[in-house]
């Protein structure tokens, strides 16, 4: 039994002696590249992904970097019209290097502009074809109709419908965008057209030499030969389609350049004086229409300072820029009509565009030029903000959209007759062939 025990003892100790050396061979003994790749390279995956990261946050900064570079006055001019205060992105650094950013992109947003021009003018092209196919060509160039006394315009024919109500006023030309069965349409397609007909235009246009008549009830006489000027921030971009139709009906010509989020506060954003400037010695431009303000309720930069909204350096600089735009406008025999802005549905900007209102009524004054209220027309009640009105009828309509600001379908058309009420339109008379 004893010798057993040690037999066993031993075969025991000899097994554990060759199973030791066996797993010591085996570490020993190089594994093939094939299970080498099989196994999961923790600490090489951590530093490749690792490097991803960095090199994704290198492309971000460049990109960034070159941004902030090449655009850094547009990114301020956005800046202080969005959020009106100053960026300081063209200041950051006075090295010309950081300086040449902007200039190399204007450069390049110039160079770009005029290889496109073709393309633009494919699409203007485009749009009028487009027009011509669902309205059929203009009265003027077929032998149906005639605008009565074409050929005089100081003693055009009043209509005595237009003198009595505004409604009347635009009734004088026929709706032509109900063969679409949506004004809507025909008046986007009327907009599209009219600035298709203002960019065609490559030669400067003899300039006006007297203004426009008026008939006995102050009304602007305007003929075929005339043109109208639509100028403003995003509230004349609902309203400028409606006037253009109705004025494209009676065969007087319109050209929009109405353009949201500008004003005249920030005319480093966007300068409506020297546009103003630039387009009337260019287009020989009978009326200018201006309705803006919305975006103007801000305090002012002078001098590199903040001027506080309503004080009296800022109102005496704000309504310098509006008796520039009238000078110009007066200099080139053209009458303005000056939209005053509505009350708005926002406490601040209601109370800041009553203080524009009233420098708008006192550039305009008496004389060649108007001033003209929107209140009464979208409001019951003269000195609040309404987004409803009641009509003659008694029936309530709403004018105004949620943002308190803009106005729907209803309020544009409203507005639409408020202008028209300014004109006396030419009379269209159907002819038989």
């Amino acid at each position: 039994m004893m010798r057993d025990g040690y037999e066993n003892q031993k075969h025991s100790k000899k097994h554990r002696q060759h199973t030791k050396e066996s797993k010591k061979a085996l570490l020993e003994t190089p594994m093939p590249a094939q299970s080498l790749r099989s196994q999961p390279p923790e600490m090489e995956t951590e530093v490749q992904v690792t490097s991803r990261h960095w090199q994704t946050l290198t492309v971000l900064a460049s990109s960034l970097a070159l941004l902030f570079w090449m655009r850094q006055d547009a990114l301020d001019q956005y800046w202080q019209q969005t959020r009106h205060l100053e960026l300081g992105l063209s200041k950051a650094v006075a090295h010309p290097a950081w300086q040449s950013g902007a200039k190399l992109s204007k450069d390049l947003d110039q160079q770009l502009s005029e290889q496109l021009k073709p393309r633009q003018t494919v699409k203007e092209r485009l749009i009028q074809s487009f027009n011509v196919l669902l309205f059929g060509l203009p009265e003027d160039t077929t032998h149906d109709t005639k605008v009565s006394q074409q050929n005089a315009p100081l003693s055009l024919k009043k209509s005595t419908t237009a003198s009595n109500n505004v409604d009347a006023s635009a009734a004088a030309a026929p709706k032509v965008g109900t063969k679409l069965g949506t004004d809507a349409a025909a008046d986007g397609m009327a907009l599209s057209l009219s600035k298709a007909a203002g960019t065609d235009d490559a030669k400067i246009e003899t300039p006006l030499t007297q203004f426009v008549p008026l008939n006995e009830e102050g009304r602007m006489v305007l003929g075929p030969q005339d043109k109208v000027l639509l100028v403003g921030d995003s509230m004349m971009q609902g309203v400028a389609p409606h006037v253009a139709r109705a004025l494209q009906n009676v065969h007087v010509k319109s050209v929009d350049l109405s353009r949201q989020s500008t004003g005249l506060t920030y005319p480093g954003y966007y300068d409506w004086p020297a546009v103003i400037k630039k387009t009337l010695e260019k287009d020989r431009i009978s009326v200018l229409v201006v309705f803006l303000g919305a975006n103007d309720t801000w305090d002012m930069i002078l001098g590199g300072k903040y001027e506080s909204f309503g004080t009296e350096r800022w109102q005496s600089n704000y309504l310098t820029r509006i008796e520039s735009i009238i000078q110009t406008a007066h200099q080139q025999h053209v009458r303005v009509i000056w939209m005053g802005a509505p009350n708005m549905g926002r406490d601040k900007i209601n109370r800041g565009v009553k203080v524009l209102n009233s420098l708008y009524a006192k550039a305009l004054g008496e004389g060649e030029s108007r001033y003209i209220s929107t209140r009464e027309s979208l409001s019951d009640d003269v000195n609040e903000y309404r987004k409803t009105i009641t009509k003659e009828n008694g029936k309530s309509v709403v004018v105004r959209t949620e943002d308190g600001i803009h106005f729907t379908r209803d309020g544009q058309t409203i507005l639409r007759d408020l202008v028209l009420k300014q004109f006396e339109l030419p009379v269209i008379s159907k002819v038989s062939p």
